[in-house]
């Protein structure tokens, strides 16, 4: 990556600055939360395809409204080939409840994945 382009770029804005989460259920509901916290691992190569790109992985704890908690696993990235590069959000992250979260955990230890 062209470091002269990284270092005039400006990161992430603070969780505050973002806009709050909204969730739509096929159903039609519609909860709201807020980002409690997050943690970050930044990547620039993930294949071939993404030269020129630079991504900021996430996993997010969010309040809902409804006072349960899930955890949002999602990315941001920029495109240095774009005029104007910015952070883009991946519309696409997968969002599960905190106990779906500990579940899925679990049974990754039984298979020794983790």
């Amino acid at each position: 990556m062209d470091k002269e382009k990284w270092e005039n770029f400006k990161d992430l804005k603070p969780i505050e600055q973002r806009s709050k989460p909204t969730f739509k259920y096929p159903d039609g509901e519609i909860l709201n939360g807020i980002i409690i916290d997050e943690i970050r691992v930044d990547s620039q190569i993930i294949d071939e395809n993404t030269t020129g790109k630079t991504y900021c992985n996430l996993v997010q704890k969010i309040k809902l409204e409804d006072e349960r908690f899930i955890f949002r696993f999602c990315y941001y990235y920029i495109n240095f080939d774009n005029e104007t590069p910015r952070w883009i959000f991946g519309q696409y992250a997968l969002a599960l409840l905190e106990k779906k979260y500990k579940e899925l955990i679990n049974k990754m230890k039984e298979k020794g994945w983790i």
